[in-house]
């Protein structure tokens, strides 16, 4: 890990925090506080952050062997495909757009899917599985136990992917 990048912003605020973005330890960190404590603020959470990402590492490696959703074309493709075989709902449209905190969003008003464009070349499975949650979203707007199963039609093993997207992120 002696090659992991770290980025420290310092902010006016109360607490420090840390964020793992695309495999860059992200922190922020109070400039309310001392020197000392902010050092330690830095290593404690660098410390944390370092753990998910050695977790995410031993629990799933990610080769180079990338999935075949490159566009939105491909995007829309793969979401008709799903849509068709599992759900028959109403869909505008579907697109990759840039999210950083969450891996796609559904409005149920435009019934548009917006899906992150972290995921684009990622393995088949995530990426179905992302599709797949943000569809049963134009059905049910919580996660309940109805909407995890209608997730589970077209993904069975979600549960498993959500380990792995996790780990994706981390890495």
């Amino acid at each position: 890990m002696e090659d992991l990048k770290v980025f420290i912003e310092y902010q006016t605020r109360r607490t420090s925090s840390g964020r793992i973005i695309e495999g860059v330890i992200h922190l922020k960190i109070s400039n309310l506080i001392s020197k000392e404590e902010q050092q330690l603020h830095i290593e404690k959470l660098k410390k944390k952050l370092v753990q998910k990402i050695k977790w995410a590492k031993q629990y799933y490696q990610f080769h180079e062997d990338k999935g075949i959703v490159y566009g939105d074309q491909e995007l829309r493709r793969l979401a008709n495909t799903i849509n068709a075989a599992y759900y028959n709902l109403p869909l505008e449209d579907i697109a990759f757009h840039k999210q950083e905190s969450t891996w796609g969003t559904c409005s149920t008003k435009t019934r548009r899917i917006y899906i992150s464009s972290r995921l684009i070349g990622a393995p088949m499975d995530l990426l179905w599985y992302v599709v797949s949650h943000e569809l049963c979203h134009l059905a049910v707007a919580a996660h309940d136990e109805k909407f995890w199963s209608l997730v589970a039609k077209a993904c069975p093993t979600f549960k498993e992917c959500r380990k792995k997207l996790k780990a994706y992120g981390y890495q």
